[in-house]
């Protein structure tokens, strides 16, 4: 996943280096924020599953989701 993330942010630096035009730009700009969301929601969700059983991780879950949501 973080492969293609990679690879769509470089997409987006040759179109603005070519001057593409701007709603081409932010659609591929979109994608890209929501494949890191995507990346961000499976990384809470590991990080609860490994907290449920201890109450320090648990709080720095809480907060994470705080953080970012």
């Amino acid at each position: 996943m973080l492969k293609r993330i990679q690879g769509q942010v470089g997409g987006i630096n040759k179109m603005v280096m070519a001057e593409k035009d701007c709603e081409a730009v932010l659609t591929q700009v979109s994608a890209a924020m929501n494949s890191l969301k995507t990346v961000a929601r499976a990384l809470l969700a590991n990080e609860a599953l490994d907290c449920a059983s201890d109450k320090k991780r648990t709080d720095h879950y809480v907060t994470l989701l705080k953080r970012f949501f």
